[in-house]
């Protein structure tokens, strides 16, 4: 594995790149996730990136799409921060309060204390981990509550 500080577009950037859209390479979005993928020690960047997607994708978007189908379904929002955004904004609700939970995710990573002179690279992979594992949790409660509803 490579320690410069450049990105390698055959390497994990460009899988990722390439998994979200063609475009995205040559736009602001591409330049934002260039930038944020260079910031990370060179060491973690591979588990980095997959640990984020993995929570992008099982939290924000596995939970917010099957608790649509749940309440669809008949069933109810547990969590009380989420069904104050339902009561107020309908589903829009959900992916703004997931919204704002990934956003606070984020700041958590980005400004995650370091220890002395040490990366905070490996440290700072606790906030996307939790986050991953919680929406993998989610998913499968959902799922359950799905088989139980139909």
């Amino acid at each position: 594995m490579r320690t410069d500080a450049t990105a390698d577009d055959s390497g994990i950037y460009g899988w990722i790149a390439g998994a979200v859209g063609g475009r995205l390479r040559k736009g602001a979005a591409g330049a934002r996730l260039r930038a944020w993928y260079l910031g990370v020690d060179p060491r973690y960047r591979p588990v980095t990136a997959g640990t984020w997607a993995l929570a992008l994708l099982a939290y924000a978007v596995g939970d917010t799409g099957l608790t649509t189908v749940v309440l669809a379904l008949g069933g109810f929002e547990a969590n009380p921060v989420a069904r104050a955004f339902l009561a107020h904004l309908g589903y829009a609700g959900l992916v703004v309060q997931k919204s704002l939970a990934v956003a606070l995710l984020v700041g958590l990573w980005r400004y995650y204390p370091t220890v002395g002179g040490l990366s905070r690279d490996p440290w700072r992979l606790v906030v996307p981990t939790v986050a991953a594992a919680r929406g993998l949790q989610l998913v499968a409660v959902h799922v359950s509550n799905v088989l139980a509803l139909v």
